[in-house]
């Protein structure tokens, strides 16, 4: 059997094949990291700061005022530094952010900001993580959601030098660069005993509150 090939399916087949080659070329470097990784490593990211909320966004150009508290390394814009205010906008295009999330962002709230220069204000780069603390070495996340989570908490801590992390199922583990024994730093087991020794709590200090009542 003979196949015969027209000059349109010929040219078709090659620009298929340009189009693949093209595509293979581009994935690596188009997917060459998750948010996580892009974050702790500074990849497509101006800056990652430690900043507090000053202002609300006003009707010229809908950006909050933000007072830096914090420069961790992977920034890249030298003329940054500590007690810097700058306008960021469009928080609700951060990527782990919902709508409600981004309106729920008020004045005197801190924020884990991946940013990325856009003229003269910043727009979220890779995710903006509320915290509680003063500084880097004491500052909280004030939800641990997800096992990334557990890694964050650890890079923020450290002021974005621990970045050694790898991941087994719901496991997360952490290699410390003093050369200390690898640790295990969150896994569904241990969460669940947290929860379950903060319930337990909870309900001690009710029994205590409701004996106390009746005596009286």
């Amino acid at each position: 059997m003979k196949f015969i090939f027209s000059n349109t399916m010929i040219k078709n087949i090659f620009f298929f094949l340009g189009i693949s080659f093209c595509a293979f070329l581009i994935a690596p470097t188009t997917y060459a990291c998750d948010p996580l990784s892009c974050l702790l490593g500074g990849h497509k990211q101006d800056t990652l700061i430690l900043g507090e909320v000053m202002s609300a966004p006003d009707d010229m150009d809908n950006a909050r005022g933000i007072k830096i508290i914090f420069i961790f390394p992977q920034n890249q814009i030298s003329s940054l530094k500590e007690g810097d205010e700058i306008g960021v906008r469009n928080f609700e295009g951060a990527i782990n952010f919902s709508p409600e999330e981004a309106k729920m962002v008020a004045i005197d709230k801190k924020y884990v900001m991946s940013l990325n220069k856009d003229d003269n204000f910043y727009t979220p780069a890779w995710g903006t993580y509320e915290v509680a603390g003063s500084n880097y070495s004491d500052a909280k996340l004030v939800r641990i959601k997800y096992p990334d989570d557990a890694a964050l908490q650890v890079f923020i801590n450290s002021g974005g030098t621990e970045r050694d992390f790898h991941f087994d199922g719901d496991k997360v583990f952490w290699r410390p660069s003093n050369g200390q024994k690898e640790k295990l730093i969150y896994s569904k087991e241990k969460n669940i005993l947290w929860y379950g020794a903060g319930i337990g709590a909870l309900v001690l200090i009710g029994g205590i509150v409701l004996i106390a009542s009746t005596k009286k």
